[in-house]
């Protein structure tokens, strides 16, 4: 028998309005049925308490973050390929070229107006190459100024000659006739002929540009090494001194008047490039 169960009950009231506390011993199985209902009921007190609280009153809304707008710079168009002029003053080292009044060589005075043509096209944002910029102490050959100019794959070849006779400048091209059809094959003795049709169009405006400074301009044709070898619009510029009726020649050695022809001839360059690059679209 179940010692924690009661043999005896307690006696029974004569009054039955009499309520009598029976006492009601725990065993083990009830014991652990009542710790369960009391976890049971702890678990729920916190989500009482909490059902109880006043929700929280939200948070003011945080201003949208504003960001400056900086407005772009628009890209800059890649500026155009620079034109590249060769410049091939004539004669140099053994080769004198023409004995000039005042005992002046031309050699000396197509040297002093390439320098002084090369400054000039350089600030004006051209490419310039020169077969020569000194006094060679060997030949220099026209075949090997005509290799330079062609390996340089330039835009435009001015040759530059000085003369004692005739006033002014007298520009040359070729006399080649060209091709009916173009090919990609070029003869070197005719290698121009490809090329002469603009060469003579940059001729025009040359003499255009040096009428135009006041200075008297002759055009002509003649074929004449190197110009028949370059595959570029190739003109020979040749100075002679400038004639004044009041009094003498001004004479090709002459710094100001180099200027001045410099100056057109680049006037000329420029127009032609312009032209040039709007033809093609740039």
């Amino acid at each position: 028998m179940d010692e924690s169960i009661p043999t005896t009950l307690p006696a029974l009231p004569t009054n039955y309005n009499q309520r009598v506390a029976i006492p009601i011993p725990l065993t083990p199985p009830r014991k652990q049925f009542v710790v369960a209902i009391l976890l049971l009921l702890s678990s729920f007190a916190p989500l009482a308490l909490a059902q109880t609280q006043p929700p929280a009153s939200p948070s003011p809304a945080k201003p949208p973050l504003m960001v400056p707008f900086t407005p772009q710079p628009k890209p800059t168009p890649p500026a155009p390929p620079r034109t590249l002029i060769l410049l091939d003053p004539a004669h140099g080292g053994p080769d004198t070229g023409a004995h000039l009044p005042g005992n002046l060589l031309e050699k000396d005075i197509t040297l002093a107006f390439n320098n002084r043509l090369r400054a000039l096209l350089t600030a004006a944002d051209f490419a310039v190459i020169s077969t020569r910029t000194s006094d060679p102490s060997t030949l220099f050959t026209t075949d090997q100024r005509a290799e330079i100019a062609n390996h340089a794959r330039a835009a435009v070849c001015l040759t530059l000659h000085a003369t004692g006779s005739g006033t002014g400048v007298h520009l040359f091209t070729s006399a080649l006739t060209p091709p009916a059809h173009p090919t990609h094959v070029l003869h070197w003795d005719t290698a121009q002929a490809a090329s002469v049709a603009d060469g003579r169009l940059i001729a025009v405006a040359i003499r255009s540009a040096l009428i135009q400074a006041r200075l008297p301009a002759t055009s002509a044709r003649a074929s004449v090494r190197p110009l028949d070898n370059l595959t570029c619009p190739a003109i020979a510029i040749e100075i002679a001194p400038l004639a004044d009726p009041s009094s003498s020649p001004t004479p090709v050695s002459d710094s100001a008047y180099q200027q001045h022809i410099a100056e057109a001839i680049v006037a000329a360059l420029t127009d032609w490039r312009t032209a040039n690059l709007a033809g093609a679209g740039r």
